[in-house]
């Protein structure tokens, strides 16, 4: 199975895409004290929705790593299922043992290794965990989209795909209603299919990546028009909807349009300068990434439970400090422990080496 290296522009996205989607959750519950008709509320959900793009982003990008060239490091299935579940799995695992503990500690849940098994399994303890979900159906299939990027032309899988991806949760919607008694309804959100088009198309650009980098470059004034249209058509029609002003029967084409034109236009970003500060922050950030995306829902829940015992009561103070929050504690404890980590497990590795274990 090929593996990825580390690219500049794809570590940059990531970042990036990490950040948009804790600040997504982090505007979540300012939006729902603010008036819908005012216009703070249009501002912060216009924020909102343009961070919405961070996750079809994500599946993209794991699409892309997935068949991204790295020569040197091939590995066989069962050491690739491996791998994956060490980076995706355990670290899940923990994460929701961790939310699971707390949210006991608070009453929220009675002990149970059942309720947690189930709750795990459907990555129902957290409001991001059905990310994982997903991310480990597309793990399970990787061989096959590894053998359709292969085989089979973008413009034959694409179209098809995208259909697939739209009527997704129409489908499994109308199936959990047809067999009620069967847990399809605590999956209807974490099937795969939800977030097809993206994954593949990832996968295509991973397998073609300097050709897709050339195309992008092409058609740079195409795309930043698209997503000056797209991005604009899309906020408006969401102002509109979750305002309560007038229901949008297209919107979730809108969202769709937006998301394609919006990844497109965040893969022609050139690579950061890795020199200095900065540079070794995002190279931190992004190491750290994943736990980011497990932890942060929890500080943000935490925070908005204690926040009135600390004084802080109003909307505006409220937003300000939760978002010091979220990005200070859970950035910087996630990259603390990313570093301890790998300090030990190089320590292991010298150790085991001086043995000659």
């Amino acid at each position: 199975m090929a593996q990825t290296q580390r690219r500049g522009e794809l570590s940059a996205l990531n970042v990036l895409f990490c950040l948009m989607v804790a600040f997504y959750h982090i505007a979540s519950a300012t939006l729902a004290s603010l008036d819908h008709l005012g216009l703070p509320f249009a501002i912060l959900l216009v924020l909102q929705r343009m961070a919405c793009v961070s996750l079809p982003g994500f599946f993209f990008l794991s699409g892309l790593k997935l068949t991204l060239p790295s020569p040197g490091r091939n590995r066989t299935l069962p050491q690739y299922y491996l791998s994956r579940a060490n980076r995706l799995l355990v670290p899940y695992i923990l994460a929701a043992a961790v939310h699971y503990l707390i949210f006991v500690r608070l009453g929220w849940y009675s002990f149970s290794l059942g309720e947690f098994t189930q709750l795990t399994l459907r990555g129902s303890l957290s409001a991001q965990f059905y990310f994982v979900i997903v991310l480990v159906q597309f793990t399970l299939l990787a061989p096959v989209f590894q053998r359709l990027v292969q085989r089979y032309s973008p413009l034959v899988m694409l179209p098809p795909a995208l259909i697939l991806t739209q009527c997704s949760g129409q489908i499994f919607g109308a199936l959990a209603q047809l067999f009620p008694n069967t847990p399809l309804h605590y999956y209807t959100g974490s099937i795969c299919t939800n977030f097809l088009f993206y994954y593949l198309a990832g996968c295509c650009a991973g397998t073609n990546y300097e050709s897709f980098r050339t195309l992008l470059a092409k058609n740079r004034p195409l795309i930043l028009a698209m997503v000056l249209i797209f991005t604009c058509a899309d906020q408006a029609g969401s102002i509109l909807q979750y305002s309560g002003r007038w229901e949008i029967p297209f919107l979730n084409s809108l969202h769709l349009l937006y998301y394609i034109s919006g990844i497109l236009f965040f893969c022609m970003l050139p690579a950061p300068r890795w020199a200095g500060t900065s540079g070794r922050l995002i190279q931190a950030i992004d190491r750290a990434s994943y736990l980011i995306y497990l932890y942060h829902c929890l500080v943000i829940t935490l925070f908005n439970l204690y926040a009135p015992n600390w004084g802080l009561t109003g909307t505006g103070t409220q937003f300000l400090a939760r978002t010091a929050a979220t990005y200070g504690v859970t950035t910087g404890v996630c990259i603390l422990w990313q570093q301890l980590w790998s300090a030990g497990t190089a320590i292991l590795s010298k150790t085991k080496e001086h043995n000659g274990l």
